[in-house]
């Protein structure tokens, strides 16, 4: 993250995404992204790319019936 994107995606964004409980989502447009890119004849060259990334709240367990969440994968 940079510092343009960290004024989009900061501490009172994230708790205001959580607070709502709702699909809030912050996109993210990167201008210049650098990546590696496999090319047909099976090297890899460096190329500067424009990206777009979407932040959101995930949460990672299973609620149960008397409103307690527990991991995924627990019995």
């Amino acid at each position: 993250m940079n510092y343009r994107d960290s004024k989009l995606e900061n501490f009172e964004v994230i708790s205001a995404m959580k607070l709502e409980q709702g699909e809030t989502v912050v996109d993210v447009h990167t201008e210049r992204k650098i990546k590696r890119k496999s090319i047909a004849d099976g090297t890899v060259a460096i190329v500067t790319e424009p990206k777009d990334k979407r932040y959101r709240i995930s949460f990672k367990r299973r609620r149960m019936h008397d409103h307690t969440s527990v991991p995924f994968g627990y019995k």
